[in-house]
């Protein structure tokens, strides 16, 4: 379940600019979880790191060298870092 509102959450943060911008403007993980709470998306700190993860698996380090914070690096592992 909780995965599965992690992916839910990824899919507001594309389709919505105001919650895109405050995940690219999160310190931490925990700004995030807490930030997808409000959203009505419930999941740990540990699925959401472990999600991204296995993402970054997958990008070549430049794409995550572009990213100006934690939040910023989230979205681009998502595919969305306009």
């Amino acid at each position: 379940m909780s995965e599965s509102a992690f992916a839910a959450f990824a899919d507001l943060a594309k389709s919505d600019s105001q919650v895109r911008e405050q995940v690219r403007q999160a310190a931490t993980p925990m700004h995030v979880v807490n930030l997808a709470k409000e959203n009505g998306h419930v999941f740990t700190q540990a699925t959401m790191m472990k999600m991204q993860a296995e993402k970054m698996k997958q990008l070549h380090d430049d794409h995550i060298n572009e990213a100006s914070s934690w939040g910023e690096a989230l979205l681009i592992c998502f595919g969305e870092h306009s």
